[in-house]
């Protein structure tokens, strides 16, 4: 009698996992959808004895279901008790995915705090930043910074005036906020200098 179990995602996240038995794709819930599921089934496992003989293994689809979700409980994914998940399960799932965020937000607050590094900062802490719809000053990815082509100072990009120098990197841009009046072209350092 084929054995059935049933993986149940209510995570954000789809995951393909191979096995030697199969490679399994655990949907993430399509929106306004509560949980996605993966309904699996007994299956055989072919050991090769390396002289010709082959042996059949079956295994069972609760054992398969089991070593899926092994690693993934943080996420969102478990394995239902029954055909199809329960709403204590579903919500015990959003409850432990709130957990880990809250995990990982204390994290990158104590990381934050130590270094002022951005880059030991992973992915999944700014997740859990915008998974919580919190913000913090470590979750936003610096911009790519340019070099002043006057003093080779770092700017960002699409600023109108260098803070180290005062050359002018966009007229336009300068001109529209008033940073210098229409024809005027010297730096601000220079047209401090000429005024004092």
């Amino acid at each position: 009698m084929s054995e059935r179990a049933v993986i149940c995602n209510a995570g954000e996240q789809e995951w393909v996992l191979p096995r030697t038995y199969g490679v399994y794709r655990i949907p993430a819930p399509a929106p306004g959808e509560d949980c996605a599921t993966l309904p699996v089934s007994d299956r055989i496992d072919v050991i090769d004895m390396g002289d010709g003989r082959r042996i059949e293994v079956p295994i069972h689809a609760r054992k398969i279901a089991e070593d899926l979700v092994s690693d993934l409980g943080d996420y969102g994914v478990f394995l239902a008790a029954g055909d199809q998940a329960a709403p204590e399960e579903i919500e015990a799932a959003r409850e432990r995915m709130t957990q880990v965020a809250k995990r990982l937000v204390f994290e990158g607050d104590q990381e934050w705090a130590r270094s002022h590094n951005y880059r030991l900062l992973s992915d999944l802490h700014r997740r859990a930043v915008k998974k919580l719809g919190l913000e913090r000053e470590w979750a936003y990815k610096p911009a790519a910074m340019a070099e002043c082509p006057v003093c080779g100072e770092k700017v960002k990009p699409a600023v109108a005036v260098c803070r180290s120098c005062g050359a002018i990197l966009d007229r336009a841009k300068a001109k529209q906020f008033g940073i210098v009046p229409g024809g005027q072209t010297a730096p601000r350092g220079r047209q401090r200098a000429r005024h004092a």
